[in-house]
């Protein structure tokens, strides 16, 4: 067993301390000085004899993934953490993405990044990079006007669907809702293979989990910026009387969700993955995944997209045809849109049901209105089994909370939406 205390050392009448480094501050152990084979061991500390604000805490033999709870329970126990969540407002970008701004190095250089709940990188343009078009007109971080930059050395690479980024990664000060995360790592993409057209975000916030080292959420709640490992999302609808989109790190608003959230534990460590009972239409014509089925939750994905099959069974019970012989959507008479049914995801028994309104997408096409459905089919698999994701139109109807310390993801209903016409 490993044990998050150290002992004391006698010299000179006194204890005698040297802390150790390469891990984070707050949960480093101590370990003696290098006097201490002139002076013996002493019996360890009776722990039921410490005061509670001092009181020391074993580190529990659980996997790594599980460790977030142990941690929390740790900094707010032993530290008495007083920080607070904290607000990041988004932009919406036509429904499309979402993007809001952080700072990086010193003096601070600004740039408007997407949150990503699937990778765990955070990235922007390096000065040296070469956009891939004319049309491309981002912010490039130069660590050369930085005083708080530090080399790394080790190049990165990710990957969005079709589209590759990769340059080396630097150490610098980053700086996100008006706290500083200081020392950490963050990629400058040297090469960024379209990822910019027909946007206008900088770069990547990641909040996904990481299987190697802590990602930048990770720290700012290691480093006690944040009071839990918390995040939320509260989405808008383009074009509407909505709040503005926000971004809580930290915990949640309830400024922006009424009633109460349906959990759901998530079902692999390093994933927002978890388990969705059924998907059913509220007209009761059909059932969907009846033996149950994966999702994944993705901030970064506009629609919602499952299992080609069923998916074209689904819609097909909407009215849909193949729009534009393109087998993975389908059109809709927008004169019926009103009068279709809800689709209903059932999680951990609850119904988390999405109106027409919601799924439904209308663009123009000349002077016609075309609607489609905004659920897709894909043959995409995750470890061999089809998985729902549930993107940007789910999450607009849903506030959702990302717990990293329960390992879970909870919904609840975000305040009301005024439609645009």
């Amino acid at each position: 067993m490993h044990v998050i205390c150290s002992i004391p050392v006698l010299q000179a009448n006194r204890p005698v301390w040297r802390r150790t480094s390469n891990v984070p501050r707050q949960l480093r152990p101590l370990k003696p000085s290098r006097h201490s084979s002139k002076y013996p061991i002493q019996p360890t500390r009776n722990l039921k004899q410490e005061p509670k604000k001092t009181r020391l805490y074993e580190r529990p033999t659980e996997p790594p993934h599980k460790l977030y709870r142990w941690r929390e329970q740790y900094l707010r126990q032993e530290y008495q953490v007083t920080a607070i969540p904290r607000d990041i407002k988004l932009t919406n970008f036509y429904d499309i993405l979402y993007y809001g701004p952080i700072g990086i190095g010193t003096p601070e250089q600004r740039f408007n990044v997407t949150f990503n709940t699937v990778s765990p990188a955070t990235w922007v343009p390096s000065v040296h990079s070469k956009p891939d078009n004319n049309d491309c007109n981002y912010k490039t971080y130069n660590n050369q006007t930085s005083s708080s930059y530090m080399p790394n050395d080790v190049g990165f690479e990710d990957s969005y669907g079709q589209v590759e980024v990769a340059g080396y990664r630097s150490q610098e000060d980053i700086h996100v809702a008006g706290v500083t995360a200081r020392n950490e790592i963050f990629g400058e993409a040297i090469v960024n293979s379209n990822f910019f057209e027909g946007t206008t975000n900088d770069g990547v916030f990641g909040l996904g989990f990481s299987n190697a080292e802590p990602t930048l959420f990770d720290n700012m709640f290691y480093q006690r910026l944040l009071p839990a490992p918390i995040f939320s999302f509260y989405l808008n609808r383009f074009n509407s009387s909505d709040p503005d989109s926000v971004l809580t790190l930290g915990g949640t608003n309830p400024d922006y969700y009424t009633g109460d959230f349906t959990f759901a534990n998530l079902t692999v460590p390093n994933v927002w993955k978890f388990k969705i009972d059924r998907v059913q239409l509220s007209n009761n014509t059909g059932i969907f995944n009846g033996w149950g089925c994966q999702a994944i939750v993705n901030s970064s994905t506009p629609l919602i997209i499952g299992p080609k099959e069923e998916v074209d069974v689904l819609n097909r019970k909407l009215g849909g045809t193949p729009f534009l012989g393109d087998p993975t959507m389908y059109e809709l008479d927008c004169s019926e849109v009103e009068s279709l049914p809800d689709v209903e995801f059932i999680v951990n028994g609850k119904k988390l049901s999405l109106s027409s309104k919601d799924y439904v997408v209308k663009t123009s096409a000349g002077r016609q209105t075309v609607c489609y459905s905004g659920i897709l089919g894909s043959s995409w698999k995750q470890n061999e089994s089809p998985v729902w994701i549930l993107g940007m139109s789910f999450m607009r109807v849903y506030y959702t909370q990302f717990d990293k310390g329960k390992m879970r993801i909870g919904f609840a209903k975000a305040i009301t939406h005024s439609y645009a016409v």
